[in-house]
């Protein structure tokens, strides 16, 4: 009898507790497909879905990107997330020119796009290769905007990327994405972020 009331608790502590955090992770990443700024109010007001400590700041040649590693990764959708980044594109004048936003999970581009063939349904919801799987359905009027299925790129990482990439233009001609710090965290110091230049270090 205790053992029933004990797994009878934990059953209810599972749904109770666990399953609005997976419910908001999914709905994190159901923003993501849409590939606008929406995403990141979404991403905001379900944080408490991901946990982590640390910010990494990269930067290579005219290319910044944020990491903010999941610890531990976020199961949702079939897949595996292990980490959230946003790239900005520099021109020669320092100034953003393109931005790219998503999720690195555990699963190769092709296990990606299967996981989420509910969501790009059709017979060729994808186009490209191996290294980078293209949505075949656009956005309409946003010929600059895409999303994609990609190999990481820094040397070393495994998985798959899945991002939205667009120009300024198409996002309203912002300066900069939102920062990840006031993303994830109303806590977080800027002392938790540390930064790197890094030479040569991609794939």
């Amino acid at each position: 009898m205790f053992r029933v009331t004990v797994s009878a608790l934990a059953t209810l502590w599972f749904f109770g507790f666990a399953s609005p955090a997976a419910a908001g992770a999914e709905r994190v990443v159901e923003a993501l497909f849409a590939c606008d700024t929406d995403f990141f109010e979404v991403l905001k007001s379900e944080r408490s879905a991901f946990s982590s400590q640390e910010v990494r700041t990269v930067f290579y040649e005219h290319l910044r990107t944020d990491i903010v590693e999941f610890d531990p990764p976020v199961e949702v959708l079939g897949l595996r997330l292990t980490s959230y980044r946003q790239d900005t594109v520099l021109n020669y004048g320092l100034r953003p020119s393109a931005f790219s936003w998503g999720f690195q999970v555990d699963e190769t581009p092709v296990g990606t796009a299967l996981a989420l063939r509910k969501y790009f349904p059709g017979e060729k919801p994808f186009r490209g290769t191996v290294d980078m799987l293209q949505a075949t359905k656009g956005y309409p009027d946003q010929p600059g905007k895409l999303f994609a299925i990609s190999k990481p790129r820094l040397a070393g990482e495994t998985g798959a990327n899945l991002e939205c990439h667009s120009g300024r233009k198409d996002l309203g001609n912002i300066w900069s994405l939102p920062d990840v710090v006031d993303l994830f965290s109303e806590t977080w110091a800027s002392g938790s972020r540390w930064q790197a230049w890094i030479f040569g270090w991609l794939d």
